[in-house]
Order: C-alpha cells, then sequence, then structure tokens
C-alpha cells in the first residue's frame, strides 16, 4: 500500500528585540530561508537545507512544481515546499513588532516537515530614523545585529531573535 503524501500548511513566526529598529525584512522573492527539513513519513532529517520563492523545481509524474524537492532515501515519492503568501495572516517576510511573534511566510509541505529555521545573509533592516542597510547577515553575531544610525544619531540593534514553526488551520 503506497504511503500518501500530506499537504500540511506552516507558518514561520519570527520575533526579536529591536533597538530604534523600524523593521526586519526577509525580502520576497529573493531571499534564502534555511531550514532544517525532517521527512514526513520517518526520522530521516536534512540539516542547513536552502530554499528560495525565486526557485521552481517541477514534480515528478505531476504537472506540479514547488520551490523546494527533496527524495529522502527510504521515501518512494518526492517531499516539497511551496510557499505561500497566506492571506490576512503572513507579512510577506516583514517583522515590523519588537518582542512579538510575527508571522513572516507561509509553506505548504507536503511529504516533509519543517523542524528549524536558521536566518541568514540577504535581511534588509529600517531604523525609525529612515537608515537602511541590506544583505544584512542576522547569523554572522550569536549576540545580534548592531549598527550606528547617523541620521537620528543614534544605536540600533536586532537582538535575541526565535522563530517558532506552527500548522496552520485554515
Amino acid at each position: 500500500r503506497a504511503a500518501t503524501i500530506v499537504m500540511v500548511l506552516l507558518v514561520l513566526y519570527v520575533k526579536a528585540e529591536f533597538e530604534n529598529i523600524e523593521s526586519v525584512t526577509f525580502p520576497a522573492p529573493e531571499y534564502h530561508y534555511c531550514f532544517d527539513v525532517k521527512d514526513g513519513q520517518s526520522d530521516e532529517d536534512r540539516k542547513g537545507v536552502f530554499m528560495c520563492a525565486e526557485d521552481t523545481q517541477e514534480l515528478d509524474n505531476s504537472r506540479g512544481e514547488a520551490n523546494f524537492v527533496i527524495k529522502f532515501p527510504d521515501s518512494k515519492k518526492q517531499a516539497s515546499v511551496v510557499f505561500t503568501d497566506v492571506k490576512g495572516v503572513t507579512t510577506s517576510g516583514v517583522v515590523a513588532k519588537s518582542g512579538e511573534f510575527v508571522p513572516v511566510m507561509g509553506f505548504e509541505c507536503r511529504g516533509l516537515e519543517l523542524e528549524a529555521w536558521y536566518p541568514t545573509k540577504g535581511a534588509v533592516i529600517k531604523s525609525t530614523g529612515g537608515t537602511v542597510w541590506k544583505d544584512v547577515d542576522l547569523s554572522e553575531d550569536p549576540d545580534g545585529w548592531f549598527e550606528y544610525c547617523e541620521n537620528a544619531s543614534n544605536s540600533v540593534g536586532v537582538t535575541d531573535i526565535q522563530f517558532e514553526i506552527r500548522k496552520h488551520k485554515s
């Protein structure tokens, strides 16, 4: 009997503490999200897998396509992820509140689960003074990201980055 591949809609929630920061954006569609993924049928997993909404791959034996495709060794079918903006829920990659979990992006997952998320290079940070930093690597320093805003003459920072991956019930 063939295992059925179930589609699950997962939403990535991100929280960070801001100091004089207006927003942190993971710009769609070019931002590369980094996850640990787990096979939906076994304990097989892959650490540090990158996926991007700009990338599309055709699915085997299907007319469909996905933004990320993987085949786990013991699985007969491909597992896939499709980036999706959840209407009225996700912010298209923008975190504009300090200290609150914000739903940044949705992922339709078939045959796999997203286990952990890692911030990577490519974020855009805007200070309350209007300065914009592009292609920021939020993984460089475990203590956070710190800069100086010339416009407002004050220090800025993003610290204590946390995530939750939640199942979305439509």
